[in-house]
């Protein structure tokens, strides 16, 4: 089992109650910590992807250019193919995504986007009650987009977007 369907599973057990105490008032902390479980399965699991071209030049390296994805750089993608599947790009590089998306490379997008809003609310603002069902549907969204994921991963248009994920505030800047 990969690092993200580790940190998936733990999201899930955090949710089933593995780890309640019953009568305790920590059921706030484990949906806060499966929320945030949750969303980082999804970005390892996209991350290591997207730094698997750089292995031909050993781990070291692999493991360096997973480093450089930028959590909001990523969500500027994810927003740019969840809002505008047909043309995800700016003007100029629209030739890089030449076809519409797998329906399941925008769901995985829309996953991305919505667990990073979770994660946010479960780690930065204490005054947003996490509600179970909330959690619920973000850990079962998790699960879909690494499933969608895997049955993806060889696509070429799915090869752009994680390129894209790393890169694309790049493309645009000249000199």
């Amino acid at each position: 089992m990969t690092h993200a369907a580790e940190f998936v599973r733990h999201a899930r057990e955090l949710i089933d109650g593995r780890y309640a105490h019953p009568g305790s008032t920590s059921d706030d902390v484990l949906l806060r910590r499966a929320l945030s479980s949750a969303c980082y399965g999804l970005f390892h699991r996209l991350t290591m992807a997207g730094s698997m071209p750089f292995s031909v030049g050993g781990e070291p390296l692999r493991s360096q250019a997973a480093r450089a994805f930028s959590h909001s750089a990523m969500r500027k993608v994810c927003d740019a193919y969840t809002r505008s599947p047909a043309r995800p790009f700016p003007p100029g590089l629209e030739h890089l995504s030449p076809s519409l998306p797998d329906k399941r490379l925008i769901g995985v997008a829309l996953a991305f986007t919505r667990l990073q809003e979770g994660r946010h609310a479960a780690d930065y603002d204490l005054s947003v009650t996490i509600e179970a069902a909330y959690a619920t549907n973000l850990v079962s969204l998790a699960e879909t987009a690494l499933t969608d994921f895997d049955a993806i991963q060889s696509f070429p248009e799915t090869t752009v977007f994680l390129t894209a994920l790393l890169l694309a505030d790049r493309w645009t800047r000249r000199g």
